[in-house]
């Protein structure tokens, strides 16, 4: 027979297996922190920026700002270029003469400010120092190649990394994470708990399961009733 249950006794369900929600909370939040710190390699960042510059000064303004439109649009090709296997093999060769340009495209993304002219370009490393260098590299390997490329020079170093911060792991994500995880258990094991537990809590349940009626019932005996029993008991006993 099919069983429904009040939003009254779900939140009696949740009160009754509270311990037990916030030890699941916690042992996934462990868990999870215990993870990060264990198995996850942590990995650096470091950003280079290289600006999209106009070919030649121009009093005409609208031909400055037509120019300027064009070479934010250029922006997106010249991402597509940065990861491009001629430029990557050049700085792999330099980085590593063993690092394959697969592995090195691996550590590094592109993008762009929206409607600007400056690209950036980030890699990633376990090694910050090794970050640096490796964008470093891969941003002049860049500089040089793309006016033999795109016959044209209008690129030029912006900005290049000094430091390099610290992407992954996130611990703040990780626990949330395992917290929320934690929770969701928590609340399985509680209903879980409920739905098997083949106790009667009600009259009605001993009708609908049994097909039988119900004579009469106990109520709960506290333990004051009980000592005051006992004390009853032995005075009888006493008189006889």
């Amino acid at each position: 027979m099919e069983e429904t249950i009040s939003l009254k006794e779900i939140m009696e369900v949740l009160r009754k297996n509270i311990w037990i929600i916030i030890a699941s909370m916690l042992f996934f939040a462990t868990a999870t922190f215990g993870y990060l710190q264990v198995f996850v390699a942590p990995e650096y960042e470091a950003v280079s920026q290289v600006l999209i510059t106009q070919n030649a000064q121009n009093q005409d303004s609208a031909v400055q700002n037509s120019e300027i439109q064009a070479n934010i649009q250029m922006v997106n090709t010249y991402s597509v270029v940065i990861k491009s296997p001629r430029i990557l093999k050049t700085a792999a060769e330099e980085i590593d003469p063993n690092m394959s340009v697969e592995a090195l495209a691996s550590k590094v993304s592109v993008d762009s400010v929206q409607n600007s002219q400056v690209i950036n370009i980030h890699v990633v490393d376990e090694n910050p120092e090794k970050a640096i260098e490796e964008a470093k590299i891969v941003t002049k390997s860049f500089l040089k190649e793309t006016p033999k490329m795109m016959k044209v020079s209008n690129v030029e170093l912006l900005a290049n990394p000094f430091t390099a911060q610290k992407t992954s792991p996130n611990i703040k994500i990780g626990l949330l994470a395992g917290t929320f995880a934690g929770l969701v258990v928590g609340v399985v094991i509680a209903f879980a708990r409920r739905i098997f537990d083949e106790r009667f809590k009600k009259e009605e349940e001993i009708v609908s399961r049994l097909q039988i009626p119900v004579i009469g019932t106990v109520g709960n005996i506290t333990e004051t009733e009980t000592r005051s029993s006992s004390e009853d008991l032995i005075r009888r006993r006493k008189k006889k």
